[in-house]
């Protein structure tokens, strides 16, 4: 078994993609009202508008996807200008992992986190 994508459900498509556009700086491989996804190597990030389906859902906290990246200082600061809301005030440091928290625009947590092996 092998993880191919993760989705979480968002209420207003066009803001979503907007967001996670400038988020991850990289454009959607598919982009539509129903269902947005972004790819990296081999799995897929997507974006859900339930209500386009007729279906309800619990916004925010579904899932909490988390991010790897190389530098999690500045992803901290560029995030924190364009998140609507930072979880944590600082980045967290549990042994040689560090990571921080916030809500995307549409209510849902994501995390970000760098491995320090110095």
């Amino acid at each position: 078994m092998e993880l191919s994508s993760v989705y979480v459900g968002v209420e207003d498509m066009d803001r979503a993609v907007d967001f996670y556009r400038e988020l991850f700086d990289r454009e959607p491989e598919q982009e539509e009202q129903r269902f947005s996804i972004f790819t990296f190597g081999t799995i897929d990030f997507g974006l859900y508008n339930a209500a386009y389906d007729g279906h309800e859902i619990r916004f925010g906290n579904n899932c909490v996807p988390n991010f790897e990246v190389d530098d999690v200082d500045d992803a901290y600061e560029r995030i924190e200008s364009i998140a609507p809301e930072m979880v944590h005030e600082t980045i967290l440091e549990i042994g040689d992992y560090r990571t921080f928290h916030f809500v995307d625009s549409e209510g849902n947590e994501i995390e970000v986190f760098s491995l320090d092996s110095t």
